[in-house]
């Protein structure tokens, strides 16, 4: 793994995202998107080294942060009141401080299995699947 960068936004981001993506997968699910996240910084060839806050929201990356997503306003006014957060921003930490191991090997991309697969899914075959989603290594 490369030298993480990280401030306090970065790990509030990465926590809003798994909290939008995957709080109704429990820990599971949240870890393996915080997993993505590190993933795509450590590996991918469009994200490596790149801003964390830039991987989670750029646009038609995490579906969470899209402008018309019901979830923006939602993730925009989370807080520590917020049990399910709190359990987001704990995975934020542990995955960027590499203290949990990876559930998702490598993967740095994944959907929710309740919608049609995405033209990149096509002939790859899931590493990992968590709850409702599907996780998926070496899609460029």
């Amino acid at each position: 793994m490369t030298g993480l960068r990280l401030d306090a936004q970065d790990l509030w981001t990465i926590a809003q995202t798994a909290w939008g993506e995957a709080r109704g997968e429990g820990s599971p699910g949240i870890y393996a998107v915080a997993w993505v996240i590190r993933n795509r910084y450590d590996f991918h060839p469009r994200w490596r080294n790149k801003p964390l806050m830039a991987i989670c929201c750029a646009p038609m990356q995490f579906s969470c942060w899209n402008p018309r997503d019901p979830n923006l306003n939602k993730i925009r006014s989370l807080s520590l009141d917020n049990r399910e957060f709190v359990v987001c921003l704990q995975a934020a930490v542990e995955v960027m401080g590499g203290v949990v191991a990876p559930a998702v090997g490598r993967a740095t991309h994944y959907y929710a299995d309740l919608i049609p697969p995405p033209v990149w899914a096509e002939g790859h075959e899931p590493v990992a699947i968590v709850g409702h989603h599907r996780f998926y290594e070496g899609i460029q």
